[in-house]
């Protein structure tokens, strides 16, 4: 069975919700964040100390979305949009947006330090930049950022919004950017997930 090591508020949602997107069975191993001061052995696990990871007979993935495509190729899910198939550019776009652009300006946003008041201005206004580059896409009244379906992509993406409340800047997403959120988290597998940890 597939084991998952998880904190509330961690990259391991994305890993649950697309286990609950697919059906598969798993068991969740909750974890005190950071596991890297709370729990010393976990580094056996995942030598970078980080969540989540994921452990499946002897294999053991530590990054998120690595874990999601791992997962979606063995239970056979339609998370991934194959090169072949319409809306595969926009797959590959936003799946790595959500962790390699949108994500960061939420960091900044949390810095600490002589320069809190630039880094916090800095952070909002990269987010805010950033976000219209989904508010463009779904311009058109998608419910979904590529090939008509709930992908991988909208599994990034939407843990980055998500994540956003956290770090103080919710309020800057775009109605359109809400709703497209909204609409995310009303999905049941959704829902399950955030309940697993």
């Amino acid at each position: 069975m597939i084991k998952v090591y998880a904190s509330k508020g961690t990259r391991s949602l994305r890993v649950l919700w697309a286990l609950e997107e697919l059906g598969a069975p798993y068991e969740v191993v909750a974890l005190t964040f950071p596991p890297r001061v709370h729990h010393p052995d976990y580094f056996a696990i995942s030598p970078a100390g980080a969540l989540p990871a994921m452990e499946d007979g002897d294999l053991t993935l530590i990054e998120s979305l690595a874990i999601c495509e791992y997962l979606n190729s063995r239970f056979g899910g339609p998370l991934v949009v194959r090169a072949d198939e319409p809306g595969f550019a926009d797959y590959l776009q936003f799946l790595h947006f959500g962790e390699g652009t949108l994500s960061p300006p939420l960091a900044w946003a949390r810095r600490f330090g002589p320069r809190l008041d630039a880094a916090l201005a800095e952070g909002r206004a990269a987010f805010a930049l950033r976000l219209g580059v989904i508010e463009r896409v779904l311009a058109d009244g998608r419910a979904f950022l590529a090939a008509g379906r709930l992908t991988l992509a909208d599994l990034s993406v939407g843990y980055v919004l998500g994540l956003s409340e956290l770090s103080g800047l919710h309020e800057l997403l775009p109605v359109s950017v809400l709703a497209y959120e909204a609409g995310l988290k009303t999905r049941p597998a959704y829902q399950r997930a955030v309940a697993a940890v």
